[in-house]
């Protein structure tokens, strides 16, 4: 397991939705102890945050890595960018990645990652 998805932490809503149930499921398995989880702040309904290392004692390490890993996460947007339109590369792709620069604090531009230009996306991309 590498040290950034040791630190990854979920929602219960976030888990609840890879594994198509509902969010107080989760909550349930986490009040019960059979889920570890932290408890962040909120005295009228306690919050929850789930670390990948709980998801994979409760899971498994297989089953957590194939579902919550980096390679879940590579996947899923390969097959969101493949089912993808002219809009989606135009206008909005980009909107998403300085949302997440900005979220991550990430610089505008760096030498080291280049933000690719729509035309760039849709040739790596594209439907065939």
């Amino acid at each position: 397991m590498t040290a950034s998805l040791s630190k990854t932490v979920f929602t219960p809503v976030e888990v609840a939705q890879v594994l198509r149930v509902t969010s107080e499921t989760i909550r349930r398995k986490i009040i019960s102890g059979e889920l570890g989880a932290i408890e962040v702040g909120g005295e009228k309904r306690k919050q929850y945050r789930i670390t990948f290392s709980d998801l994979s004692r409760w899971l498994g390490p297989e089953r957590s890595a194939q579902l919550f890993g980096a390679d879940a996460g590579i996947h899923a947007l390969g097959e969101a960018l493949a089912k993808a339109d002219d809009h989606y590369f135009e206008e909005e792709l980009p909107e998403m990645i300085q949302k997440v620069r900005a979220e991550r604090r990430l610089p505008a531009s760096d030498a080291y990652l280049p933000t690719p230009t729509p035309k760039e996306i849709q040739r790596k991309f594209g439907k065939k």
